[in-house]
């Protein structure tokens, strides 16, 4: 057996220090999680999940807040929007730079996204089809366009 093949127990301290927030560990796992792409997502209990978590982004940390849209909502800086029902999701109108917006398609319905006068990787709207994908987007002042990652 290989050093890769031994499964190590996850300890409480590697995704929440103990307070209860967040670790960077946990950040950076829910990061690789969203660039990944699956055929499968977990029910959705409610419409109004709203959570706080501490993102790092650049040198500052900042509160990510996950909300569920299940119509069309209008992103605020640093949401994780987990749309459904074919919603359509607008970016904020006056972006700061390094702003970032988080959007996975939760349902594998049509997912529409609009940079609200700003472009999106060359592009004024986008859609998301794919159940589980999530594209993190980055707004860049010097060129006044959201870029993903």
């Amino acid at each position: 057996m290989t050093a890769n093949n031994i499964i190590t127990p996850r300890r409480r301290e590697d995704f929440f220090d103990l307070a209860g927030e967040p670790t960077l560990r946990f950040i950076r796992w829910i990061e690789l999680v969203t660039q990944q792409t699956n055929l499968t997502t977990n029910d959705i209990e409610s419409n109004s999940i709203a959570d706080n978590y501490t993102w790092q982004v650049g040198e500052e940390e900042k509160k990510v807040t996950a909300v569920t849209a299940s119509s069309d909502y209008t992103a605020k800086p640093f949401d994780f929007v987990n749309a459904i029902n074919g919603s359509a999701v607008t970016f904020p109108l006056n972006p700061k730079e390094d702003d970032l917006i988080i959007v996975r398609n939760g349902d594998g319905s049509t997912i529409t996204l609009s940079g609200n006068g700003k472009n999106m990787n060359g592009s004024a709207t986008g859609e998301l089809t794919v159940e589980g994908t999530a594209i993190e987007f980055y707004y860049f002042i010097d060129s006044d366009e959201w870029f993903a990652r």
